[in-house]
């Protein structure tokens, strides 16, 4: 089995508030009778995109388990590149790829640098396409970006979902490896289909924002910051791909529980 923890929308904001839910959440992570084999964050790692947030991040996602990151409409890539990635600041897609254990996770960047909506640039779908191509053919695969490439009944979402996902969809239908499609964005964890494939969006670790039935006017944004942090795992088997939605509660630990 290879195990993966999804948060998303983090939004370290110099606060104290993200910065302890997400340790909250890290720290969850390290107490596992089972870590995962990696942690994936997609993307709004911070609120503003400052060097000092980045600074934040770096220090909250530090772990004995490899954390892999992507952006989203909050982060800025230079900032992103030059504080988390030890490179020199630059404005290119910021796209990874990570091969382990029979599961290869393609990371895309699909923010568009001071816009909110996403769009995949063609340096990016080039990417994705040679990712793939390279990729072994008993492999599974899981594409992660920030923005949902469908609608989500979410009036604030919705409108600044990615624009162009009519080749990842051919890409996505066409190839039997690609076991789902993991985003963020969205504030809320939900699953849905996209190009025939599971579509999971985490839910953010630092709010929740309801979906369409829940906003009582145009331009009203039901937002929650009660809820406590959430994360999804991902459990890859012969059998297929698992994923479960686990909330973490104020203690950030496991204890006993009586039979």
């Amino acid at each position: 089995m290879v195990l993966l923890a999804q948060l998303s929308d983090t939004h370290f904001n110099m606060g104290t508030r993200n910065v302890e839910r997400a340790e909250r959440v890290m720290g969850f992570l390290a107490e596992l009778p089972q870590r995962p084999d990696l942690i994936l964050v997609t993307g709004d790692i911070t609120d503003e995109g400052e060097l000092d947030e980045y600074r934040q991040a770096r220090l909250a996602f530090t772990s004995e388990i490899p954390v892999l990151v992507l952006p989203g409409n909050h982060d800025d890539r230079g900032n992103m590149r030059q504080i988390l990635f030890d490179q020199d600041p630059g404005y290119a897609p910021i796209n990874n790829v990570h091969r382990g254990d029979g599961v290869t996770v393609v990371l895309l960047d699909s923010s568009i640098p001071g816009k909110p909506e996403g769009r995949l640039d063609e340096e990016t779908y080039a990417f994705l396409e040679d990712a793939l191509a390279q990729t072994a053919a008993d492999d599974t695969v899981l594409i992660a970006m920030h923005h949902p490439p469908v609608p989500v009944q979410s009036t604030v979402v919705d409108p600044i979902r990615l624009t162009n996902p009519e080749r990842l969809a051919e890409i996505v239908s066409g190839d039997t490896r690609i076991a789902a499609v993991l985003t963020g964005h969205v504030h809320a964890g939900l699953m849905t289909a996209f190009a025939g494939k599971p579509l999971i969006v985490a839910p953010s670790v630092s709010s929740t924002i309801g979906c369409e039935w829940e906003t009582r006017a145009p331009g009203h944004v039901p937002i929650d910051f009660a809820p406590d942090p959430s994360l999804v795992f991902h459990s890859i088997t012969e059998a297929g791909l698992l994923s479960m939605f686990r909330p973490i509660g104020m203690a950030g630990r496991l204890s006993e529980a009586a039979e």
